[in-house]
């Protein structure tokens, strides 16, 4: 019985928290903006460059060639990085000064 009573009254005051509710309007700028956009026959080339952009084939051929670009990139300047420099080293220790050294000499260099 309580139970009842108690869904009874939750029932009652759903009811009479949306008897103040009013229709929901728009600001009265919103129709114009709408339909002036309806309206407007020609696109510009931005819209028509966005439209072309944003469709899902063009974004993915973009990706694959972007990274396709940047492998290659990378491949071809680590076997350049290979085979371009050969480096000897060569120590001289003075004997009066008692300092060592370096001088590095830079053999076989080919120009890509």
């Amino acid at each position: 019985m309580k139970n009842d009573e108690n869904i009874e009254r939750q029932i009652e005051a759903a009811l009479n928290s949306i008897g103040s509710m009013q229709r929901a309007t728009p600001k009265p700028y919103l129709f114009t903006r709408i339909n002036a956009r309806l309206n407007k026959q020609e696109k510009s080339i931005w819209e028509n460059a966005a439209a072309f952009i944003s469709r899902p084939a063009v974004m993915a051929i973009s990706l694959c060639l972007i990274l396709t670009v940047n492998i290659s990139v990378l491949i071809i300047n680590k076997s350049s990085t290979n085979n371009t420099t050969n480096e000897s080293a060569v120590n001289i220790t003075s004997d009066e000064d008692e300092y060592s050294t370096t001088f590095v000499t830079i053999d076989n260099i080919e120009n890509p």
